[in-house]
C-alpha cells in the first residue's frame, strides 16, 4: 500500500546520537533542535497484534508450530495412561453408554444402520465433550470451595487463638492485680506485736 498513512510508522528511526560509549552529548542537544523520539512497530490497531499472533511481549515473533511438530510431542504413553487423567474415564463412560443408547434407539425406529451408527458416533463425541467439560466445572468450583472452607477454617482458628490469649492475658492481669492488692494489704496491716 503506497498511500498508506502509517508508513512513517514502520520506518526505521534515525539514530538519535552517538553510539553507547561516546562522551559527546546527541546531537539534538547540542544543536538545540527539538527532541526525536523514536517510534517503535505500532500494531495497525491498539486491539491486534501485529502479523495476527504469535509475538511474545517484546516483540519478537515466535515460529509458528508445523504440524509435524505438534505429532513430534504426541507419544503412545498419553494414549496408554488416558485414564488416569481427572474426568477422562466418567467421561468416556458416559459417551458410550449415551451412543450405545442414542444408536439403539435409532436403529429401533427403523433408521439404517449407518445413519443409526452416525448418530451413536455423534452422541458419543458431544456426550463425552458435555461431560467432560462439566467434571472440570464441578472440580474448579469444588477446589473454590474446598479453598474458601480453609480461609474461613484458618481465620476461625485465629480468632479462637486471639480470644484464647486475650483470656489468658486477663487472668493474668487479674492474678498480678490479686497479688498487688494482697502484698498491699500485708503492708498496711496492724502489727500489735
Amino acid at each position: 500500500m503506497a498511500g498508506d498513512t502509517r508508513d512513517h510508522l514502520r520506518s526505521d528511526p534515525a539514530p538519535r546520537g552517538p553510539p553507547p560509549g561516546e562522551k559527546a552529548p546527541p546531537t539534538h542537544i547540542t544543536s538545540g533542535a527539538p527532541k526525536v523520539y523514536e517510534v517503535f512497530n505500532v500494531p495497525p490497531s491498539a486491539n491486534a497484534l501485529p502479523e495476527g499472533s504469535g509475538q511474545n511481549t517484546a516483540g519478537a515473533n515466535q515460529p509458528t508450530p508445523k504440524i509435524g511438530d505438534v505429532v513430534k510431542t504426541v507419544k503412545l504413553e498419553d494414549f496408554k495412561k488416558v485414564y488416569m487423567y481427572p474426568c477422562v474415564r466418567d467421561s468416556l463412560l458416559m459417551g458410550i453408554g449415551g451412543g450405545f443408547g442414542m444408536g439403539g434407539v435409532r436403529a429401533l425406529w427403523g433408521a439404517p444402520i449407518p445413519k443409526a451408527a452416525n448418530w451413536a458416533v455423534g452422541t458419543f463425541i458431544f456426550a463425552a465433550a458435555a461431560n467432560y467439560e462439566f467434571c472440570l466445572y464441578r472440580s474448579r468450583l469444588e477446589k473454590a470451595h474446598m479453598k474458601r472452607a480453609v480461609e474461613i477454617i484458618d481465620r476461625k482458628r485465629a480468632e479462637k487463638e486471639a480470644a484464647a490469649q486475650e483470656k489468658r492475658n486477663l487472668r493474668r492481669k487479674a492474678k498480678e492485680e490479686a497479688d498487688r492488692l494482697a502484698e498491699e494489704a500485708k503492708s498496711k496491716s496492724w502489727k500489735f506485736w
